[in-house]
């Protein structure tokens, strides 16, 4: 099936395009930003891109660098420049780049459709229309879901994570994918505020025992005003912030920058705690743990599904349990999905777990 993405910042003409080149065999995918379209490209198996030249402004020509970008993941998709300024110096970079045509605005589907890759298939046709961050921060459809953390001891819910959900379909039902948009935006605080408030607003379902564990970005948590957003919205919502804890991710970099510890500080003073996620998976943030603190260790479902039988995830999981003794902290171990492997993680001193065992992430009650 051929996998078509237009990208143009006026959604007219995206849409446009989309409508009139529907067709048996061909998906169509509109961008209204080259971010969303980087996300796009990286994670579908696009054939052809129809691509604007200018996408946030007069004066900027990110379609020329966005063709530089599809030649290096993409090399053998179908390229089409749009401009509606065209010269031969814009069609000679153009086609330097790796672009296949560069066609000049008002043109008609009988000029574009030779220009494609071949949809000669007989699936139904679909259209997708990625949805811009701003739609996405206001939508209904950004809720979290909540997955149990449980006392090992006796099963008896300590806390639920909140997980950031999109529902509104393709690409962003893929948090990952969603955060990768905002961080390219440089809009992750944003992102981040709007996830705070909702799982704030269904925090109020859940028993006061129980403690929120929220993810944060280390890029929001860099923000000043995080501790700001936090307390407003704990404060509407009726949410004492002596239940929520931090959960620092070590899949992306965490800057040592004054903003990041003046950040914490504020937070700790507020009554917020903070927990070291994915812990040994990527970047490592062990070296700040006298800095910021944590409460908990958690140990990532890539070491801690059926560790009991694999003697490496063994050796990785102790060391974790042993640092933990060493500063302090409470051990979560992710992952748990029978009951061997929730005994082994018991038998090891491990205070609380996770995984499908206990349940699945799930709509708040």
């Amino acid at each position: 099936m051929q996998t078509l993405l237009v990208v143009d910042d006026d959604p007219t003409v995206g849409l446009g395009l989309a409508v009139a080149l529907e067709r048996n065999g061909r998906r169509i995918i509109v961008c209204r930003d080259l971010e969303s379209a980087q996300i796009i490209l990286g994670s579908e198996p696009v054939t052809d891109i129809v691509t604007d030249v200018k996408l946030s402004g007069p004066f900027r020509f990110e379609g020329l660098d966005f063709i530089t970008e599809i030649m290096s993941v993409a090399p053998s998709a179908r390229v089409i420049l749009m401009t509606g300024h065209s010269s031969e110096e814009l069609v000679a970079e153009a086609e330097r780049r790796g672009a296949d045509a560069v066609l000049s605005k008002p043109f008609g589907t009988e000029v574009l459709e030779p220009l494609l890759s071949d949809a000669s298939g007989d699936e139904v046709p679909s259209l997708v229309m990625v949805p811009t961050l701003d739609e996405v921060i206001v939508s209904d459809d950004l809720r979290p879901r909540f997955q149990p953390i449980v006392l090992l001891a006796d099963r008896s819910i300590h806390a639920v994570e909140s997980l950031a959900r999109y529902r509104a379909g393709a690409p962003f039902v893929r948090p990952d994918l969603l955060f990768e948009y905002a961080t390219r935006r440089k809009d992750v605080a944003r992102l981040e505020a709007a996830c705070i408030e909702t799982t704030m607003r269904a925090a109020v379902t859940f028993p006061e025992s129980i403690r929120l564990f929220l993810n944060i970005h280390p890029a929001a948590l860099d923000d000043i005003g995080i501790a700001a957003t936090l307390a407003a919205s704990a404060r509407q919502n009726g949410v004492h912030l002596a239940r929520v804890v931090l959960e620092i991710t070590e899949q992306q970099e965490l800057r040592q920058t004054p903003s990041l510890f003046e950040a914490i500080e504020q937070l700790r003073n507020l009554g917020v705690r903070f927990a070291f996620d994915d812990v040994g998976v990527a970047y490592s943030h062990l070296p700040l743990i006298e800095k910021i603190r944590p409460a908990y260790l958690k140990i990532s479902q890539l070491f801690g599904t059926q560790f009991e039988s694999d003697p490496t995830k063994l050796k990785i999981i102790r060391n974790i349990v042993a640092l933990g003794v060493e500063f302090d902290c409470d051990v979560i171990i992710e992952g748990i999905e029978d009951a061997s492997s929730e005994i082994a993680a018991r038998d090891l001193g491990i205070k609380f777990g996770q995984g499908y065992l206990f349940g699945r992430p799930e709509d708040a009650p």
